[in-house]
């Protein structure tokens, strides 16, 4: 066991090739990896990876000072890559120099850039706010990117709508999807229309159909919710999966089924999925969830899931079945009771 030991760390730890010893010094002016016991430099110009903490800014130990040595990455949707300098003041220095220095540069700036790099600015404040990830706003930013190059569409909108529209846009490319109350609760300064209204254009005019394909309809599914909905809700993976199937059991996107119209056709997604998550939730064994939790994860009112709710419940058997009987026919018909409408009264 022994031989076994010292043979594996023959095989990984670096030897002087001179004496064969494994104690080494390294000299981080010259970059030269030296032995200990001869003296032999066996790796020269090695590259130091420590940070070096080195900035021209923090002599005074003033607040606010960057230890970083490099800025931000490149960004291929400015001209200059976002390579560009900043002048910065300090203490001891002439402010007035400084300001008219600032004032300069701002007008060498490419007009462009400037207008992108606040607008990123602000998709990076609604992601942040939504809790997206960051694929979500580097699509953003592209898209943006595409629309203000080629869409006259958003010319002379309001900025924020045009955000949250772009927003909602990557979200759904990303296979994330929000709803327009979810955006409009971070942006209030768009509507719900007028984001809805320049989605459209902007899908329309930078022909993205195609690009998007299914990506496109699957935000309108209330399968794409059912994930994010549950998952707050602290129910299982086991019940997700139940949701998604019973979901795509009551809207097919397939086969002749999916050109069946029924009575839950052209509701609201996030109702739909509401209605599921409250059908699992009050099956026995389940997990269970109060409706008002359920109506508040989804934003919607209790009255629209129990409405959907007494249009699906003659059919849940049916549905369950098809959905790959999580449950069975004694379990279905312990569902509460739906009540019934005072129209239908």
């Amino acid at each position: 066991m022994g031989d076994f030991n010292v043979g594996l760390r023959l095989k990984y730890e670096q030897q002087c090739p001179d004496c064969g010893q494994s104690d080494f010094v390294e000299d981080h002016a010259s970059g030269d990896l030296v032995c200990r016991n001869c003296g032999v430099v066996v790796e020269a110009h090695v590259i130091d990876e420590r940070s070096e903490w080195r900035t021209f800014a923090d002599k005074d130990g003033g607040a606010g000072a960057d230890p970083n040595r490099v800025g931000g990455p490149v960004n291929h949707l400015l001209s200059d890559g976002g390579m560009s300098t900043m002048i910065g003041g300090a203490k001891g220095v002439d402010h007035g120099l400084v300001r008219n220095l600032q004032r300069m540069q701002a007008r060498t700036e490419v007009t462009t850039d400037r207008a992108l790099i606040a607008a990123f600015r602000e998709i990076g404040k609604i992601c942040s706010a939504m809790k997206l990830m960051d694929i979500v706003k580097k699509q953003a930013e592209e898209f943006y990117k595409q629309a203000y190059d080629n869409a006259k569409s958003i010319k002379g909108k309001s900025q924020a709508a045009v955000l949250a529209a772009i927003v909602f846009l990557a979200c759904r490319h990303t296979g994330n999807p929000r709803t327009f109350k979810e955006i409009c609760a971070v942006v209030p300064q768009a509507s719900v229309k007028d984001i809805g209204r320049i989605y459209k254009s902007v899908v329309r005019e930078l022909k993205l159909e195609v690009a998007l394909g299914n990506k496109q309809l699957e935000g309108s599914h209330p399968h794409s919710y059912m994930r994010r909905f549950m998952s707050q809700l602290n129910m299982t993976p086991r019940e997700y999966m139940w949701g998604e199937a019973l979901t795509l059991a009551l809207l097919p996107q397939e086969g002749p089924e999916a050109n069946v119209h029924t009575r839950w056709h052209g509701k609201s997604p996030t109702s739909i999925a509401g209605t599921v998550v409250y059908i699992i939730a009050n099956l026995p064994g389940k997990t269970a969830v109060a409706l008002p939790d359920i109506c508040r994860t989804c934003g919607v009112a209790d009255g629209t899931i129990r409405q959907i709710y007494r249009e699906i419940h003659p059919h849940l058997k049916a549905l369950i079945d098809k959905a790959g009987r999580f449950a069975s026919h004694a379990d279905v018909d312990q569902l509460p009771v739906p009540i019934e409408s005072t129209a239908a009264k």
